[in-house]
């Protein structure tokens, strides 16, 4: 799969701009502050619908206008595929095809994107929830219908969060909602750990090339509730036994909002004990094995964004990036402030960008 071309309206700094691209290797080079992550932003946005954060639509679109376009076409095994997003203050529309999507599963996971950005490490020594939000997205890539359990999963919560600070004592509103809590928290979980259990020999494998050291590198999935057995039925009991519990603080403290996925390192958290160039070490062979997962359970390559990393890495870590990237057949965009920061010899295509334009250098 690749990306195109893309044509972005009023997205960030860039006013109108069309850019056509190299099939394998594209590099964003110019100063700070300039685009070059902002065009990588919308690559991401095109592919999966969503900007690398949570924004407010506000600061998505151009300063002073009340609309902004991100249109692109990728080429896939199936032919071409047009996909147009319209921002406004209220939101946005998405077209496949030239229709308008009113079912956002239709296009989950259609487009793979791995990103490297320097802020991964927050996955590693961040909290439990950029370690749930990195898994969730990596599921997604497998799962189109999991951002859709996710929501209903989170209303419910709120729902049965809202009872519980006027409850007193057990409820059959409280058990309907512990019924749909129970049932979708369980389809999460499910997913979360099938994950892990594949992640886990590729990550440690990865890390331990990187260090050329070994280490016991160890993905774990620790939750309030038993992670074996039958999930729906472990979250139902863990509802009831934690009701009086859950009533005195008026929220919910059993399910997959609650969990805590975790690096271990030696026989120690990660969060907690690994150094900084431990936790970039790991954030890189955790991306790198997201490109393997992909390609083993999709049967296809995902496109890579890199975004200013390799001047964050030491020698060491920047050689083993490189050779992956010269060994990835798929489509690549990476950033640097200078062509030099880039240690890559195939064939690629330049493009300087200053003040949301973009030249072909």
């Amino acid at each position: 799969m690749q990306l195109k071309s893309l044509t972005l309206q009023n997205f960030k700094n860039y006013r109108r701009e069309t850019f056509s691209f190299h099939d394998r290797f594209n590099l964003i080079t110019g100063e700070n502050g300039h685009g070059k992550t902002n065009l990588l932003e919308a690559i991401h946005f095109l592919s999966t619908t969503r900007p690398f954060k949570q924004h407010k639509m506000e600061d998505i679109i151009c300063f002073g206008q009340t609309e902004g376009r991100i249109k692109g076409e990728f080429n896939t095994r199936s032919g071409l595929s047009e996909v147009h997003i319209m921002l406004d203050r209220g939101g946005k529309t998405i077209k496949l095809n030239g229709k308008v999507l009113y079912d956002s599963r239709k296009i989950t996971g259609r487009f793979n994107v791995v990103t490297f950005l320097p802020e991964d490490t927050e996955y590693v020594k961040g909290s439990p929830a950029d370690r749930r939000r990195y898994l969730d997205i990596l599921v997604s890539n497998f799962e189109p219908v999991h951002p859709r359990d996710l929501k209903q999963y989170s209303r419910a919560v709120s729902q049965r969060n809202a009872i519980l600070q006027k409850a007193t004592k057990k409820s059959d509103i409280l058990e309907l909602w512990d019924g749909q809590i129970a049932e979708l928290g369980g389809r999460i979980m499910n997913r979360r750990i099938a994950t892990i259990e594949k992640l886990k020999p590729l990550v440690a494998g990865i890390y331990n090339t990187i260090a050329h050291q070994k280490k016991q590198i160890k993905v774990e999935y620790n939750s309030p509730v038993s992670t074996e057995g039958n999930l729906e039925e472990n979250i139902r009991e863990g509802l009831q036994t934690n009701l009086q519990h859950d009533i005195k603080r008026g929220h919910t403290t059993v399910g997959p909002h609650r969990d805590q996925p975790e690096f271990i390192l030696d026989g120690r958290d990660a969060s907690k004990f690994a150094s900084q160039g431990e936790a970039k070490t790991l954030a890189i062979a955790l991306r790198a094995a997201e490109i393997s997962l992909i390609r083993s359970i999709l049967g296809r390559l995902p496109i890579v964004l890199l975004d200013d990393i390799s001047s964050e890495l030491d020698r060491g870590r920047k050689l083993f990036l490189f050779k992956l990237l010269s060994e990835f057949q798929g489509q690549i965009f990476i950033t640097a402030l200078e062509t030099t920061d880039v240690i890559y010899e195939g064939q690629k295509k330049t493009f300087l960008i200053k003040d949301g334009k973009a030249k072909t250098a």
